[in-house]
């Protein structure tokens, strides 16, 4: 009698459980209606500087991009690991003449809090140095290492086609004469990365994170 008053009660607990479905998500996960932003930033060597799409990093930077939820459409994470190393990346490869060297590294988010409901991330991020022309912008360089889009206010809002919901919703990254190098692929354990909050008339200066999965060569 007990256990058939038990399994009656778990047989009640799902029936009324709510589906899960992208526009009824698992309570606690990632919410459909969060504003998410392709934010760029620039290494100091040390630490992450907020940038903009439009900032033309100089010779010999370091510029990272990161898909991340921004709370309020006033805040967004600058990309999880260590700092690259501009030696590292773009060490082996010669500068160009009239040309500018950049390492551009893409972070494509926290799976858990950063994604769409339903949608996935790539596995790995992007490391890999560009050869632009010398005024060539922060988007424009990103163009180089990787298929970006962006929306008719210049804000990119795809990258390799992620987000899935911006496939074929943006145009591509205006050109910059130059070449993609030698690439390093990261495999990233995403999460645990803190939210930063970008301050209207200054830079934000991100702490820096150790990364918590190994660098894989690759092409």
């Amino acid at each position: 009698m007990l256990r058939a008053f038990g399994v009656a009660l778990v047989a009640t607990a799902f029936l009324s459980s709510p589906p899960v479905s992208p526009g009824n998500p698992v309570p606690g996960g990632p919410d459909p209606n969060a504003a998410r932003v392709w934010s760029v930033w620039q290494s100091d060597g040390t630490a992450w500087l907020a940038a903009t799409p439009a900032d033309v990093p100089k010779d010999g930077s370091v510029i990272g991009w990161r898909f991340s939820v921004a709370a309020d459409g006033s805040a967004a994470e600058s990309p999880g690991g260590d700092q690259p190393a501009f030696d590292q990346v773009c060490g082996k490869q010669a500068a160009s003449s009239g040309q500018k060297r950049v390492a551009v590294q893409v972070d494509f988010g926290d799976a858990a809090s950063d994604a769409y409901p339903g949608d996935t991330p790539p596995a790995q991020g992007l490391l890999k140095c560009v050869s632009g022309a010398e005024n060539a912008s922060a988007a424009q360089l990103l163009a180089l290492a990787a298929d970006a889009k962006v929306n008719p206010q210049g804000d990119v809002v795809a990258v390799n086609q992620y987000p899935a919901k911006e496939k074929g919703g943006a145009a591509p990254a205006p050109a910059a004469g130059g070449s993609q190098g030698g690439g390093l692929p990261l495999t990233w354990i995403l999460g645990g990365a803190g939210a930063l909050v970008l301050v209207a008339g200054g830079a934000v200066v991100a702490t820096r994170r150790r990364a918590k999965a190994p660098v894989r060569s690759g092409g």
